[in-house]
């Protein structure tokens, strides 16, 4: 059974339509288009997330011990922030579960839902953004979407990567009793640092 299916895998592999001979159709743009820092912000909380705003001065570790003042292993995969955790040394899930505050950035987000979108590029392991405690999100302010559908046409992230995860905020459930607890898998808060 194996053969005949290995066999039946390889024939539609070899027939397999290339995007040059069989282009997609043009995706429409549909929805409302604000793509505004406000918008997203608005979503974003609706989700559970949060903006770290910072004060006058401060840095993004400043902000972040700020905000999470016992966070004792943050590990950073962006420049701005130090984290007492090297990303390198981050190779298994079972090194992501051990991090309070894992900080990193998003190339993208989308104003509509809230959401950043992460993939292989952001996350030094797969687990990286769902195991710790906290994430921390960097992201531009430029970069803001207004939907998927724009996102899907004008985000080249969006189609070149391998993976992608969209994230609004910490997981919630209402599944015991009805209800709501945020974190209940995956971290606990998300917080996004306009840069």
């Amino acid at each position: 059974m194996s053969a005949a299916r290995d066999e039946i895998l390889q024939v539609l592999r070899n027939n397999r339509p290339t995007p040059e001979n069989h282009p997609l159709p043009p995706v429409r743009t549909l929805g409302d288009l604000d793509a505004s820092r406000e918008r997203f912000i608005a979503s974003l909380k609706i989700l559970g997330g949060d903006v770290l705003e910072p004060v006058e001065g401060e840095t993004l570790d400043q902000a972040i011990m700020r905000r999470h003042p016992d966070a004792k292993v943050i590990c950073s995969n962006v420049p701005e922030a130090k984290g007492t955790l090297p990303v390198e040394k981050v190779k298994t899930p079972q090194d992501a579960a051990t991090i309070d505050v894992t900080v990193v950035r998003a190339p993208f987000g989308i104003a509509e839902m809230g959401s950043i979108f992460l993939s292989e590029s952001q996350l030094p392991i797969n687990s990286f953004a769902h195991l710790g405690q906290h994430i921390v999100v960097v992201l531009s302010p430029d970069s803001i979407t207004a939907n998927m559908h724009t996102a899907y046409q004008e985000r080249p992230e969006f189609k070149s990567a391998n993976y992608g995860v969209l994230m609004s905020g910490p997981s919630a459930t209402a599944d015991i009793q009805g209800v709501l607890i945020r974190g209940a898998q995956g971290v606990r808060s998300l917080s996004v640092w306009f840069a």
